[in-house]
This record gives C-alpha cells, structure tokens and sequence, in this order.
C-alpha cells in the first residue's frame, strides 16, 4: 500500500509538473525589473555603452528546455517569446543602467560576444521537483574607436528552487531569477571594472556621455 501510494504521489507531482506534456510552452523570460545589485562596475566614472549584441552559440538552438512525460521522456519543446540573444543583451544593458553608466548608438564602449547557455532543467524527487535555470556568456568589452578589446570574460547565473510543482509560471520565474544571477556575475566583476576604469583614466574626459 505504501508503494502504491507512492506511486499515485509521483504520478501527482508530474502531474503537476508538466502539464499536458506534448503542448509546446512559451516563456517571456526577462530579468526582474526591480532587482537591482550594486557592485564594483558602479564605482567607475560613469561611461556610455553602445547597445550589447551578442550571437546565439549554444549547441541547441531551437529549445530552452524539454517538457517531460511521467517516465522523464522529453515530449515537447520549451522556447521563449523572445529570441535568446535579445533576452539577454537587454539583460547586459540593465546591469549596465543598474551600475549608473548609460547605453546608447553612441557609446564609446561596444559589448559583443556569444549567448553560451540558457537552460531550463527539472529533477523529480519523491515529494518535491527542483526547477533550475542557467545562463551563460561571453563579453567582449571593445574600444569603438580603436575596435580594440578592452576586457574579456564569461558569465554565469543560476538558480534553484524545490517545489511541490510547477508550471509555466513557475519556469518564467526560475530564469528571470536565473537571468538576476547573472547580472549578479557582470556587476561584482572586478578586475571588469578595473579595465574600464583604466581605460576612461586613459581616455579622459571625453569617457564621459
């Protein structure tokens, strides 16, 4: 009986964990508006960026995550109503509009690089489902006069959280927390904020927007 009723219990959690396990999800992933993390990068002379553009690098490029059968079997696609790369350049932008510098056509700092990760993942336990979320890129901070590099270095943000279940709601927000994380990993970079404050130093006045 135990058995049994352990059964129906995880047959409830998959239950409520998928869905209709063979109908596409749609997520608008976005990072929270309100969270804002103060770190070494707004401690530099205020700088304008140009708008981040990044490129789609990951090796699977047409889903964020798999919506899964009661037997873990993938079953459908989970995407984004908005493409990958765009979510997270905006994500970029925030972490530099959080740090007091400004984005625009003219900024004299031009952030590119690759969206390397950006997965959604679930882990089914007895009584509880772990959602995680990862994000992952590579920034290049370049000189847009020079068209010199002024910094390099990859990001990351994750997050986790154990529920009883969960559906699209809950995933949006295991990514958008996700997506915190990583603007988390951009602002608290301090050898990042050494170089820009070296290069404005060299730069001069006219780093200033």
């Amino acid at each position: 009986m135990k058995t049994q009723h352990t059964l129906i219990a995880l047959a409830a959690i998959a239950a409520l964990l998928q869905g209709c396990a063979f109908t596409p999800a749609q997520l608008d992933v976005k990072a929270t508006a309100a969270t804002q993390v103060a770190g070494p990068l707004k401690d530099v002379q205020p700088v304008k960026f140009r708008p981040t553009q990044l490129e789609d690098a990951r090796q699977d490029m047409a889903r964020i995550g798999w919506k899964k059968n009661g037997f873990g079997q993938n079953t459908a696609d989970i995407t984004t109503s908005e493409p990958v790369d765009r979510i997270v350049e905006s994500t970029i932008d925030k972490a530099i509009l959080d740090s007091r510098h400004s984005v625009g056509e003219d900024g004299i700092i031009q952030i590119i690089g690759t969206v390397d990760r950006f997965w959604f993942d679930t882990d089914v336990n007895f009584w509880t489902v772990t959602f995680i979320g990862e994000v992952a890129c590579t920034l290049d901070f370049i000189d847009t006069q020079t068209k010199q590099s002024i910094y390099k270095n990859t990001y990351a943000g994750s997050y986790s959280v154990d529920k009883a279940g969960g559906l699209e709601k809950t995933w949006t927000e295991v990514m958008a927390k996700a997506l915190d994380k990583l603007i988390e990993d951009v602002v608290l970079d301090e050898d990042m904020a050494d170089a820009l404050r070296t290069h404005t130093a060299a730069k001069g006045s006219t780093a200033t927007p």
